[in-house]
């Protein structure tokens, strides 16, 4: 009563205005919650809710981003629903919220209050909320795919002992399958002490990968034609691909290597649910999905991702519903997605195959497994440093520098600028078809390197997240970018400032400087050069020798006219002479 006598009390105007801004500000597309069907509705499940009030001005211009925002997570983020709560017309319930302010997002699980949006109002970065919250959904009906399995592999290492290789038994032993084989001197350090280490893995790895060891003081050919420079050296050789392995030495980590490596090929989904746990455990997971399975696809697949060395895993399923979830046609022969970064929903890259299993397509394929392999942030170490910087795809390495105090802030920084660079890519990571990879280092361990490198100097007076010294690498040239194209720095608090710098850097906008010095940079060109013209003489040794008789031949030519043309000078001079006296 008191309610209707203070309305009557109001001008007609404002009344009319008032009613127009609360029309103009409900929801659309999303639910309305009302204190009668709050707690039922959000009692399952995820609900992310804004608590608005319609006279409120920031509400009334976030407006069209909540209504794309609901329309676009329908689409990409289905077990999240969104909701809204007006404010004016339910207090009691805002209050029971705790809402203190307009608009207060919150995301609740279960009908509680996990957490609070407070970062920017856009599309980009709610979405960037929205997925961080979303939990292993519920597996669809299982589906026993069907699978071709593998021919019997050799037993291989039957005593669980290393092999000692010459030059002679190296080819034979190479083509019995997986060998690991490590190239040493008797007099390095290094080599000594991996020796117990490497005798440890071969028992390690009895009965699946030969371990072996080629003495490159008594067979030095054969370490000069596989390349060797440097001691240890450790290659592995497998499925008639070679890889030189740069990780730790330690047991563990040379053990894993080695059953990864050798393991490699295509693994059967037995289970949807499967892929959740998959999925959760590993940065990077392939899936290989096919409406029918086909034996030729699957040889096809498993010698092209041999270059992959069992890391990421592919796996295989013929499931309607994953095939219909990712939105595989059932008419294509085969596709192969890329899971990254723990993300169920969304896939990073879709290759589509042909039912022509060409030489040529499985090149491509090889290149596109080595493409995407990467997931979008993870942190460089010893281990990781070579298959980062040094992957064959050459991506740009978006790199801070952190400590120990800051470390594990940057992380979640840097997960967090991955997932909305994700977002901004489309899914695909890529800029200008670059790769772009987010890492952290740790600046204290690796101070010397980092500043040979990149200039990096130790500070440690600050340390706010905002004086994170943030760079961009580009290993395989030697080059770096450390500031956008305003010459400011590249700020770790500013997802824009990285993103602008990373896509001029791909595109060849931005100024770089140099991880080398000009000496250095004019010998590694001389190096390279020497490099190239080694490799042609080895490949071409008659179109070599032809250019050679070809540079002598003008060379004694040059020499003979300016000899000649000297001689005739001189003999006509001297005539002259005696003429004119």
């Amino acid at each position: 009563m008191h309610l209707l006598a203070a309305l009557r009390e109001l001008p007609i105007s404002l009344l009319i205005t008032s009613f127009a801004l609360a029309a103009a500000a409900l929801p659309v597309h999303s639910t309305e919650l009302t204190p009668e069907n709050f707690k039922e509705t959000t009692t399952t499940g995820l609900w992310f809710i804004e608590h608005f009030s319609p006279y409120c001005g920031h509400c009334r211009r976030f407006a069209p981003t909540w209504e794309k925002l609901v329309e676009e997570s329908e689409v990409e983020t289905p077990t999240v629903k969104l909701a809204q709560v007006n404010c004016a017309v339910h207090g009691d319930l805002c209050d029971e919220n705790g809402i203190k302010g307009y608009p207060t997002l919150l995301m609740f699980e279960d009908g509680k209050i996990v957490d609070q949006y407070k970062g920017n109002r856009e599309m980009d970065d709610l979405k960037v909320f929205i997925k961080r919250h979303i939990k292993d959904t519920p597996p669809p009906p299982q589906v026993a795919p069907p699978f071709e399995p593998e021919l019997p592999r050799p037993i291989l290492n039957p005593a669980g002992e290393l092999l000692v290789v010459t030059g002679k038994t190296f080819p034979t032993i190479i083509a019995q399958g997986p060998t690991f084989v490590k190239f040493y001197a008797p007099w390095c350090g290094h080599c000594k002490k991996l020796a117990p280490i490497w005798n440890q893995l071969a028992r390690h790895m009895q009965n699946k990968v030969t371990i072996a060891e080629v003495n490159c003081d008594d067979h030095s050919d054969l370490c000069k034609a596989e390349g060797v420079q440097g001691y240890p050296t450790l290659i592995y050789f497998g499925n008639g691909v070679k890889s030189e392995y740069n990780g730790g030495r330690k047991i563990d980590q040379l053990k894993s290597f080695a059953e990864k490596a050798s393991a490699g090929g295509v693994h059967p989904l037995y289970k949807d649910g499967d892929l959740v746990t998959h999925v959760a455990e590993n940065d990077v997971v392939y899936l290989l999905l096919q409406p029918k399975a086909d034996p030729g696809v699957l040889a096809h697949i498993r010698e092209a991702s041999a270059v992959l060395l069992g890391s990421p895993i592919i796996y295989s399923s013929s499931s309607p519903d994953l095939l219909e979830r990712y939105s595989i046609s059932s008419t294509v022969s085969w596709a192969i997605i890329t899971l990254k970064d723990h993300d169920l929903q969304s896939p990073s890259s879709v290759f589509h195959g042909t039912s022509a299993l060409t030489a040529s397509n499985k090149h491509i394929l090889k290149d596109w497994l080595l493409s995407h392999r990467l997931p979008t942030t993870l942190e460089l170490t010893q281990d990781t440093f070579q298959g980062v910087m040094n992957a064959p795809e050459k991506p740009l390495v978006v790199i801070a520098a952190v400590t120990k105090d800051n470390k594990e802030q940057v992380k979640q920084r840097f997960r967090d600028v991955g997932l909305k660079w994700r977002i901004r890519t489309g899914g695909s990571g890529e800029a200008h078809g670059r790769e772009i990879v987010f890492t952290w280092m740790d600046a204290e361990r690796w101070a010397d390197w980092m500043k040979s490198m990149y200039g990096v100097k130790k500070n440690d007076d600050k340390k706010d997240l905002d004086d994170v010294v943030v760079f961009i690498a580009d290993h395989s040239k030697l080059i770096y970018y450390n500031e956008d194209r305003n010459g400011e720095p590249i700020k770790l608090t500013n997802a824009n400032s990285i993103f602008s710098a990373v896509e001029d850097a791909a595109a060849g906008k931005l100024s770089y400087k140099n991880s080398e010095n000009l000496v250095e940079r004019v010998a590694r060109y001389l190096n390279t050069k020497m490099i190239s013209l080694e490799e042609y003489v080895l490949e071409k040794p008659l179109h070599a020798v032809f250019w050679l008789f070809a540079v002598v031949a003008v060379i004694f030519y040059a020499l003979y006219r300016f000899v000649g043309s000297d001689t005739s000078d001189h003999g006509y001079r001297a005539v002259k002479g005696e003429r004119l006296d």
